[in-house]
């Protein structure tokens, strides 16, 4: 609400928007979840920038994807913003904290939507035989978009050691 109210007549619509819904989650429809995480990540600029420079220009550019894969891309984007509802209910430590498979979360230190105190609390709740916890710096939500190369290290040096059990040769 902040950053919407800082950019004044230019976002008054959005605030607007944000303000109807209340914040009573729990009477939030689908629609108001996919509009609110719309707002969070197109008002943060490291955000909205990751997803104009890097998402979707790597999408559009890419030799691998086609205009229909795009297509097909925003699609499958369009199709999940109607599990955003459950998704938003999900409790995850109703779930359990106790794993028997080793627990990772690597996520953007500056990420708005699933911001990186209640990850790190959740995950230092967690049992598992092998956990860790990163933050990529300078990254939002789209961390592994925005930093693929800090990603990847992740994945060969931390992921990969603990699932194969066999270090990465340097």
């Amino acid at each position: 609400m902040g950053r919407l109210r800082a950019a004044g007549r230019k976002k008054e619509k959005e605030l607007a928007a944000a303000l109807a819904m209340g914040a009573d989650r729990s009477t939030w429809t689908t629609k108001d979840v996919g509009e609110y995480n719309k707002l969070v990540l197109t008002s943060d600029p490291l955000s909205f920038d990751t997803m104009k420079t890097v998402v979707v220009r790597s999408l559009r550019f890419s030799p691998l994807h086609t205009l229909r894969g795009l297509r097909s891309y925003l699609k499958a984007m369009e199709f999940s913003e109607r599990l955003q509802l459950e998704a938003a209910a999900f409790d995850e430590r109703a779930e359990g904290t106790e794993f028997r498979i080793p627990f990772f979360v690597f996520q953007g230190d500056s990420d708005v939507l699933t911001p990186p105190e209640p990850a790190r609390r959740f995950f230092d709740e967690v049992t598992a035989p092998v956990k860790e916890f990163a933050l990529i710096r300078n990254a939002s939500h789209f961390a592994s978009f925005r930093h693929p190369d800090r990603f990847l290290d992740l994945m060969l040096t931390v992921v990969r050691p603990a699932i194969t059990a066999q270090p990465v040769a340097r």
